[in-house]
């Protein structure tokens, strides 16, 4: 009987620690050490924002990206990354549509999805509206659409995530849909904690066929605020933050372009999330200075990529 307490005891004690294990444990890693991703938004969505975006990876630290599909400039990014096997590059789930002036619509038929298309004929501006009028259905149609469509000009995505939050801030059944699709495709789907706790948890029977179990969680998620951007400045932000990087998994989300005549069109009267912001980011990114901090830090780069491939 003692060595059947014992041999039990030894059985918890292997799973309690195997449960216990953080996502940088997972990736072969200590879980003091510091790991990021820094990610670039929203190619796709311009010229400027593609050619810089492409840039920032090929000569600054940016190391992983994701594309809106339903934006005007996306199938260009097909034929810019051909030279590019080994991209990083997820599905920005985009189901709104925030700019005064540029306008699309979601990459579905508009009969199929008419709950994400607003009065005006395109997406609607802000994630409640998309919450209010788009059913679960024809939100994961317009997500398998946008995949597919990312697929079709020779992009091979390694991971999902959304477009201003709107899959995390909408309705339960998106973000079902969304873990659904990532299992489907194969893929992570960046999620956290806070939507495991806010989202999945209250709501078991619509995660109850998938492995809500297994969901590979970000610790940190960090992005510049407006309030940053005012106050601080872009350097002295992101400066600050790699000085202060915690251990862990953190994706550092930012949005790169050039400061040119199209996005200031695209971006106009905007006093956020603009051209300059943009190229506020890219000129971090691409100095020396990014490269030293991630240096002196000891910081590691990981990408989706490398996480989807250590944890299937």
């Amino acid at each position: 009987m003692k060595k059947l307490s014992t041999f039990l005891l030894m059985i918890f004690s292997i799973s309690s620690y195997a449960q216990e294990k953080t996502l940088a444990e997972k990736l072969g890693y200590s879980k003091e050490d510091r790991l990021l991703i820094i990610h670039a938004d929203d190619i796709g969505m311009a010229h400027s924002e593609n050619i810089a975006t492409i840039d920032a990876i090929k000569n600054g630290v940016v190391n992983s990206t994701s594309i809106m599909m339903p934006c005007a400039w996306s199938t260009e990014v097909g034929e810019l990354i051909k030279d590019m096997p080994g991209l990083d590059i997820g599905v920005h789930i985009t189901l709104t549509n925030e700019w005064h002036t540029y306008k699309y619509a979601p990459i579905a038929s508009k009969s199929e999805v008419p709950g994400l298309v607003g009065p005006d004929g395109f997406m609607y501006k802000d994630c409640a509206s998309v919450a209010q009028n788009a059913s679960p259905e024809e939100v994961e149609k317009e997500m398998r659409a946008q995949i597919e469509a990312a697929i079709k000009i020779g992009i091979k995505p390694t991971h999902l995530d959304s477009h201003m939050g709107c899959v995390f801030y909408g309705r339960p059944e998106y973000v079902a849909s969304y873990i659904k699709l990532a299992e489907e495709y194969g893929i992570p789907a960046m999620l956290n904690q806070q939507i495991v706790d806010g989202v999945i948890k209250p709501n078991p029977e619509l995660f109850k066929d998938l492995d809500v179990d297994n969901l590979i969680l970000i610790d940190e998620t960090a992005i510049a605020s407006p309030q940053s951007y005012d106050t601080m400045g872009m350097e002295n932000f992101y400066t600050e933050l790699l000085n202060n990087l915690k251990p862990g998994v953190t994706v550092l989300l930012n949005h790169i372009a050039f400061n040119d005549a199209e996005m200031q069109a695209i971006t106009t009267r905007f006093t956020h999330w603009h051209a300059k912001w943009r190229q506020d980011d890219y000129d971090f990114f691409t100095s020396q200075k990014a490269r030293n901090l991630i240096t002196a830090n000891n910081i590691k780069l990981i990408t989706w990529e490398e996480i989807g491939k250590k944890l299937k």
